[in-house]
């Protein structure tokens, strides 16, 4: 086992879990350690691991690995103030959130907060509130990284909404993946139930496991054709603990998400062993399966193919206003509009 595998599996599994001090390192594997542990977000375990004497690497790496550390936690600190920030806005106007991703993780699964970095707010609103919800932030100072294409897109169509408030990002999300198992989800169902964890003395909202596990799974699933490592074990310690397992699979069905299950068990298997309950590994991937992700796995621009999936997974009723949208946004010139408008088609 790799050096990154052990300690993505660290909490997870311990009667078979080698231990990182057995696991020879050598000096190759040590001059790119540092780079892997950032890019798949894995410093603070390797801190943790360091600190207790499981992982054994030269005093260059250790120290460059611990100010790592240090530099993440200063600004996973920052980002908690603004998400603390984000929240009394956003209760003043009553309107309803879940925290999402890294930041409720850290809080709620990690052994230790220290353990689960995260580089932005993440948040779930309703469909009905995102418009408010953008307003709310603008009005605060934040800034849209990108204009909305046309009126009512974001409420009906997008992911998410992403913007700035003192160099910190906000991820408004609205569903949980982009392009058409974005399309297909019921978003609202996941401010059913709901979970709490505490920062600053402070009772933030999140989702509850099952949903977390949901979301990890349709994020390692959908975000990249390689996930980083640390998505992959937020999978693996959710489906450790007590999960609704009939839920999910209530919930897969009615996302029609079977695939992106697949995907995210598939992912889990090749990276970190047979870490999840049996009941999880029955999703396996069909070639249908397989046809239906190739949009989210394309090398460079997924755009033109994720707007050509998500345009055959829109009712009829709604394909003709996604179009306009995509292919003709506001605020672009006429001449510009008939060049956006030739791309993107062709490209569908």
């Amino acid at each position: 086992m790799t050096v990154l595998g052990a300690l993505a599996r660290m909490d997870v599994v311990s009667s078979d879990l080698p231990k990182l001090r057995d696991i020879e390192i050598n000096d190759a594997v040590d001059a790119m350690l540092l780079a892997s542990l950032i890019r798949h977000r894995l410093i603070g375990l390797a801190a943790r691991a360091i600190e207790t004497g499981e992982l054994n690497v030269s005093n260059e790496t250790a120290e460059a690995i611990v100010d790592r550390h240090d530099m993440d936690m200063a600004a996973t600190l920052r980002i908690e103030v603004m998400m603390l920030r984000v929240a009394e806005l956003l209760e003043t106007e009553g309107i309803r959130m879940r925290v999402l991703k890294g930041s409720a993780l850290a809080h709620t699964v990690a052994t230790t907060p220290s353990d689960r970095s995260f580089r932005d707010v993440d948040l779930l609103i309703r469909s009905s509130e995102i418009d408010q919800t953008v307003a709310v932030l603008e009005a605060a100072g934040a800034s849209r990284l990108q204009p909305e294409l046309r009126p009512g897109f974001d409420r009906r169509f997008a992911k998410s909404v992403t913007m700035r408030l003192d160099d910190v990002e906000i991820d408004v999300h609205r569903t949980l993946a982009p392009g058409p198992f974005g399309l297909t989800m019921f978003p609202d169902d996941l401010f059913l139930l709901a979970g709490t964890f505490d920062v600053a003395g402070r009772t933030l909202p999140t989702l509850d496991r099952t949903d977390h596990l949901l979301h990890a799974c349709y994020h390692a699933a959908l975000g990249s054709q390689t996930p980083a490592m640390t998505n992959l074990r937020d999978i693996a310690l959710l489906a450790a603990g007590d999960v609704d397992l009939d839920r999910i699979n209530d919930s897969i069905e009615r996302w029609d998400g079977q695939a992106v299950m697949g995907r995210a068990v598939e992912l889990v298997r090749e990276s970190l062993g047979d870490v999840l309950p049996p009941a999880l590994c029955l999703y396996t991937l069909t070639a249908e399966d397989r046809s239906s992700l190739a949009p989210y796995l394309r090398d460079g621009d997924r755009f033109p193919a994720l707007a050509a999936a998500s345009l055959r997974a829109l009712p009829a009723s709604s394909r003709a206003a996604y179009a306009l949208a995509v292919g003709l946004p506001i605020g672009t010139n006429p001449v510009d509009r008939v060049k956006v408008l030739s791309r993107r088609y062709k490209n569908l």
